[in-house]
């Protein structure tokens, strides 16, 4: 199997990376390795070329934390002859990594007997129904369901970022990351950064701009449970792969210990209710839990964790978002 990702890389831009796009392309990579060809080269997700033009990752999206620097041989995959190869049917896929970005031979590859798929990204619901009729549209953020071979698709992590032991005597209750709170995200490196979440129980997390974030998944990589806010609220198409209900019967049970923090040291101002203070209040004098205490207590929490650890094995890799968008688009060509 021949497959092109066309890449999205602009070196105008501010920031490089796109990381719907470098999530296809890495679990891509994972599976068919050379038989797939970005072009252009998307040169920050490989560490062999990173090192070679010393180029110092933290300055991409995310502080290039979780997908990169770590495919390598970038110098191995031939990207010659790419218009020809498409003119003349090299490639059974060609895959528009982001379909908002410029798209290198556009008309070509729509011309050609490959099979085309879209991948779209963007934090918003808006579909480019201009191109869905010209081959497999996936979008992130889908909210409607009634377009034609429209498909959903999300983020996820890669399947060496996974903990492969659950820690048995975390130190906090809930992990001192708090979205929205950029005083709360002090770390130096990727490690100290998953290292809260792995000494925790609990995480806080909601949907922002877009109810897709990677930080769901950082949560979850790192053996760590997402208390995720009004999940039960999140559009049918949206997360697809994600544990929705399992984590909405979570956030029901387990919920309250959210009330043993000031609302507004954790809270979203979007977020914050007359209620949240009461029951902060009402719960001021209580016995507080530490990590270890609330495992006392609450045993089943190894359990649910081991649970969701294997889900994310399972269901949230890049792999399997690979798999999935070659899988679809086979069905649409039948």
């Amino acid at each position: 199997m021949k497959i092109l990702f066309i890449s999205s890389l602009n070196e105008k831009e501010s920031s490089l990376n796109d990381f719907m796009h470098d999530i296809v392309l890495h679990g891509l990579r994972g599976i068919y390795s050379n038989n797939v060809i970005d072009y252009p080269g998307v040169w920050y997700m490989y560490r062999d070329e990173v090192k070679k033009r010393n180029y110092d990752i933290n300055n991409l999206w995310g502080k290039g934390f979780t997908l990169y620097n770590l495919l390598s041989n970038y110098q191995q995959i031939d990207r010659t002859d790419i218009e020809k190869k498409i003119k003349t049917n090299y490639f059974d896929f060609i895959i528009f990594g982001s379909i908002h970005k410029p798209r290198f031979f556009f008309n070509e590859a729509i011309n050609s007997k490959s099979k085309i798929i879209f991948v779209d990204g963007n934090d918003h619901p808006f579909i480019n129904e201009q191109i869905t009729g010209k081959g497999v549209y996936f979008k992130r953020e889908l909210i409607s369901d009634n377009i034609k071979n429209v498909y959903p698709i999300n983020f996820a992590i890669p399947k060496e970022k996974i903990v492969h032991t659950i820690n048995p005597k975390p130190l906090n209750v809930l992990a001192p990351l708090i979205p929205g709170k950029n005083s709360s995200y002090v770390y130096k490196n990727e490690q100290d950064y998953y290292q809260k979440y792995q000494d925790s129980i609990f995480a806080l997390t909601y949907k922002k701009v877009g109810w897709d974030a990677l930080r769901h998944y950082e949560i979850l990589m790192n053996g760590c449970i997402p208390l995720f806010l009004d999940i039960d609220k999140c559009p049918e198409k949206i997360l697809t792969n994600f544990p929705k209900k399992i984590l909405f019967d979570i956030f029901k049970q387990y919920s309250w210990i959210l009330n043993q923090f000031f609302p507004t040291n954790i809270y979203k101002k979007k977020f914050l209710t007359i209620e949240k203070f009461f029951l902060y209040f009402q719960n001021l004098f209580k016995k507080k839990h530490t990590g270890i205490s609330f495992i006392d207590s609450y045993p089943e929490i190894i359990e649910i964790k081991e649970q969701l650890i294997n889900y994310t094995k399972k269901r949230l890799t890049t792999e399997n978002v690979a798999k999935n968008i070659i899988s679809d688009t086979l069905k649409y060509y039948i």
